[in-house]
């Protein structure tokens, strides 16, 4: 014990070192200057009590936390001073602010506390107790921090509880940082939009590994914290792309679960048809973890009781490695693919990396249907169907607000023009205005064309692939691709995982696996023997995810090094 004692002054001293260091470099200090409501002392016998992180927020994923926490090398109340700090530094100021995080949660501090106390006095909740998780601005939270899908009109009210995901989060002892950055109304108020993102609340997120980046959109802000290291791990949304698309451009791990797996009560919808909510992380095992703790049934979402659903409390059982890509059947998909003759290469070199091993893949596949030029056409009106109803029964329990309908949202946007409307980047509401007046499509006729499109997506198209090469899963090169709609339409999960960075600015990319319904597992299984086969998400460091990013990774490795130096 004396030994471990000393070991940790000598590390404390060497990283005070380096730390001030970095800290002359950048001309100011790295503390937090968000103003926050919370015990400045922490009660656990953990606490190392320095500014000084002892992980590499960047790299450390959520089983690091874990096991750190589990043998007291620092404790939560540590873990959300050094979160907090590197969001105050690169978040709205310095060169490249990244404008992921919307709102902090201002007693993320005192749940830390709180929860070191309850570690040590009755033992963990759950793997995640203590971890600090950041979820999008359209998932509701009953504390300080407001729910508004990035827009001013539901700045002043409030929720009556807990989105049921939060809930979950909640009783697991995962601590709710703060509120990301999203493209406003989830992407669903400004047709043609030039960049994602944008939010009258949040402004412009920008990628943490290219200039003034597109982040993708809509959960634009949970990837750009989860992949800068300004939390553990982050909620976003999809409809169709929202969590897949931007954890492609983050370097990050995106899952859409099936529609039904996770509860959507409490979440501020575009078409409860088609939503769901998931995980986005630094790795797989990650997303499983966070995965396990937010699906469940919910009586207050009928998707989540239907028949048929295959949930499972441990999914990270199903993470096997390279082992698990063993005899698996995987289909490529080249249809309507356009890549980058360099992308293609990093994308052969995947399959290739998959086949040596051990897994069968069929290159190509056909799918049906994804020629069809009404796709598109087909998911907006569906969407716009939903929309105005589906928005008004979320409004209908909020309290503390006069905007009760989508009317009231269109016209709060236009007696306030200057703050809600963006000449580049949400010049118009056209697709709430559709939705709107969308008035030609009767109860019975969205129901034909629902079933239709969920016959196109899911019996015609992805089941029919699978079953017709009797594959485990599909391969996609480019998550923003046709398939994406096809499990929209039809509920279907989808995952990405980082394939490589564009060799002229180092932007991410990702490779898509799609699978059937309720196949989350499989995908699981079949991510993660990708990812352990071919690792390379810690190949390029974000270049904007701090100050000095080359100093700082510098002392990063130092730090990492000094941990396994001294039985760390």
């Amino acid at each position: 014990m004396c030994i471990l004692n000393r070991n940790m002054v000598i590390l404390h001293i060497i990283t005070i070192f380096l730390w001030i260091t970095i800290t002359k470099t950048n001309a100011r200090s790295n503390f937090v200057h968000i103003s926050i409501n919370a015990s400045r002392v922490s009660s656990s016998s953990c606490s190392t009590y320095s500014s000084i992180p002892l992980i590499d927020p960047v790299t450390t994923n959520m089983r690091t936390l874990i096991d750190d926490l589990s043998n007291c090398r620092y404790s939560s109340w540590d873990l959300v001073r050094w979160y907090l700090s590197r969001i105050d530094d690169v978040n709205r100021q310095g060169s490249h602010p990244l404008h992921a995080v919307i709102e902090i949660n201002p007693d993320a501090l005192d749940i830390a506390n709180a929860l070191d106390q309850e570690r040590k006095m009755n033992g963990r909740r759950s793997l995640l107790h203590g971890i600090p998780l950041l979820i999008k601005d359209n998932i509701a939270t009953d504390d300080q921090m407001k729910t508004t899908a990035g827009s001013l009109a539901l700045v002043n009210s409030r929720v009556p509880r807990d989105a049921f995901v939060v809930e979950q989060l909640r009783k697991a002892g995962v601590i709710i940082l703060g509120k990301t950055s999203l493209t406003e109304w989830s992407n669903f108020k400004t047709e043609n939009l030039t960049r994602h993102g944008w939010s009258p609340r949040g402004g412009l997120p920008s990628s943490a590994y290219v200039a003034d980046g597109d982040p993708g959109g809509s959960s634009s802000g949970s990837a750009i914290a989860t992949s800068a290291g300004l939390c553990a791990a982050a909620l976003g949304t999809e409809t169709c792309g929202s969590i897949i698309s931007p954890a492609s451009r983050a370097n990050i791990v995106g899952l859409k679960p099936t529609v039904g797996l996770t509860s959507r009560s409490g979440v501020i919808p575009i078409s409860y048809d088609h939503d769901s909510v998931g995980p986005m992380g630094k790795t797989v095992e990650d997303v499983a973890l966070l995965l396990e703790v937010i699906e469940s049934v919910d009586s207050r979402d009928n998707a989540t009781q239907q028949a048929g659903i295959v949930r499972h409390q441990n999914y990270t059982r199903f993470l096997q490695g390279i082992e698990g890509l063993r005899n698996l059947r995987l289909g490529v998909v080249r249809q309507a693919i356009n890549i980058s003759i360099e992308k293609e290469n990093q994308f052969q070199k995947a399959i290739d990396i998959l086949r040596f091993h051990g897994a069968i893949v069929i290159d190509p596949v056909n799918v049906t249907g994804l020629d069809d030029e009404n796709l598109i056409s087909y998911l907006k009106d569906l969407m716009t169907y939903n929309f105005r109803k589906d928005l008004r029964n979320y409004l209908s329990e909020l309290e503390n607000t006069n905007i009760r309908s989508l009317k009231d949202v269109i016209e709060f946007n236009l007696q306030h023009l200057d703050e809600e409307f963006h000449h580049e980047y949400s010049p118009n509401q056209q697709m709430f205005v559709l939705a709107e007046d969308h008035m030609n499509m009767t109860a019975d006729e969205y129901v034909i064309l629902y079933n239709k499109t969920r016959e196109i997506g899911g019996k015609n198209g992805i089941d029919a692939t699978l079953n017709e090469y009797e594959l485990d899963a599909i391969i996609v090169p480019d998550p923003e691709h046709e398939m994406t709609l096809f499990a929209s339409f039809a509920g279907y999960p989808l995952i990405v995982v980082p394939l490589g960075f564009n060799e002229s600015n180092n932007e991410p990319y990702g490779l898509m696996f799609v699978g059937r319904a309720w196949s989350e597992s499989m995908l699981l299984r079949v991510a993660h023997g990708f990812e352990q086969a071919f690792p390379l998400r810690n190949r390029i460091r974000p270049k904007y995810a701090e100050q000095n990013s080359s100093i700082v990774e510098f002392f990063f490795k130092i730090i990492e090094y000094l941990r396994k130096l001294f039985i760390i």
